[in-house]
């Protein structure tokens, strides 16, 4: 060891003498600075760093990380000098601190600015839902919003029923299941792939940054009438287009009427769905999905034909789906 730099090093030591009363406490939390282990970033630091440079003493295994305040994968007099004037105020934080904080923000993926670039982190994070199929937490509730009666039968039922029939159909039903990792049904209760690229396909869409970090994405679709299949809304929310919406009212009405010889049709004269939405939180490092809304309002004015009379339902119902707890 040259002599230069044992000089200095008595030079630090005869500083630290003189600042042995200076100590600054710091959260619990905060890992650099502290080599000795006592809560306390102070001289007995700054020395026990100049000790270990010297072969006068090792600092453990566990400490090393907390000594390299400098970030330069050494420990030596510099670290010991930037401890000092941390202890006395002349430097607020290390530079080991600042290349942390620096790599915590590369590790994060940059918000996305552009709809193109938001429906993409989306897209990503549901088909990768839909790949790895995590287990999660399904709240359903389904309620009518609006209901309408006509046709020839009106005449014929009384009112109250009428009425009865209406608050019943108007009810909120629930559903609430865990999903099982890995599970067909967990896959069927997921929202569908998305495949799309073009946000102009979509009413609007946002990103907002929240406090912890993380990405909420709302998706506003624009509002479908005689819904196709392929179309965003059947494929993103799983729901059915016209066509087999169809096929399940004639199904219904063939249970309905229990296989009897009966002179019965239903059609279907409109339908269509709107105020359609996803809310997803995205996690801002792993881009995997934290939880989930869907909202979907559907429409629908069918007729039922039963041998000389016709009953309309003009029905609006509103289906809210939330996924929580999401794990692989």
């Amino acid at each position: 060891m040259n002599r230069s730099f044992k000089r200095f090093v008595s030079l630090l030591l005869a500083v630290i003498t003189a600042l042995s009363c200076v100590a600054v406490s710091y959260a619990a939390d905060v890992m650099y600075g502290d080599v000795t282990s006592d809560g306390k970033i102070n001289s007995s630091d700054a020395l026990a760093i100049l000790q270990h440079s010297v072969g006068l003493s090792q600092i453990s295994d566990e400490n090393i990380a907390a000594a390299d305040v400098s970030a330069d994968m050494k420990l030596n007099s510099s670290d010991a000098l930037l401890i000092l004037q941390y202890a006395v105020g002349i430097i607020t934080s290390f530079p080991a601190e600042e290349a942390g904080d620096d790599k915590n923000e590369e590790d994060k993926n940059p918000a996305p600015e552009t709809k193109e670039e938001i429906l993409a982190l989306y897209a990503n994070a549901i088909n990768g839902a839909r790949e790895t199929i995590p287990a999660y937490k399904l709240n359903m509730k389904t309620k009518a919003i609006d209901v309408k009666f006509s046709g020839s039968a009106m005449s014929m039922v009384p009112k109250d029923e009428l009425e009865t029939m209406k608050k019943d159909m108007m009810k909120e039903s629930s559903f609430q299941n865990t999903f099982r990792a890995g599970s067909a049904s967990a896959l069927a209760n997921l929202p569908g792939e998305c495949k799309i690229t073009d946000p102009s396909l979509f009413k609007d869409i946002t990103l907002t940054v929240l406090p912890d970090g993380n990405y909420q994405i709302d998706i506003i679709f624009k509002d479908d009438k005689n819904p196709k299949a392929g179309s965003p809304i059947v494929t993103m929310l799983q729901l059915p287009d016209k066509t087999t919406f169809i096929k399940e009212m004639e199904e219904e009405l063939g249970t309905a009427t229990g296989g009897e010889d009966i002179q019965a049709s239903v059609e279907v004269n409109a339908m269509e769905y709107l105020n359609c939405k996803i809310s997803c939180v995205v996690d801002s490092e792993s881009g995997q999905i934290v939880s989930m809304k869907t909202e979907s309002d559907m429409r629908s004015d069918v007729t039922t034909y039963v041998l000389f009379f016709s009953m309309g339902t003009d029905t609006t119902t509103r289906t809210v789906n939330e996924y929580s707890n999401f794990a692989n």
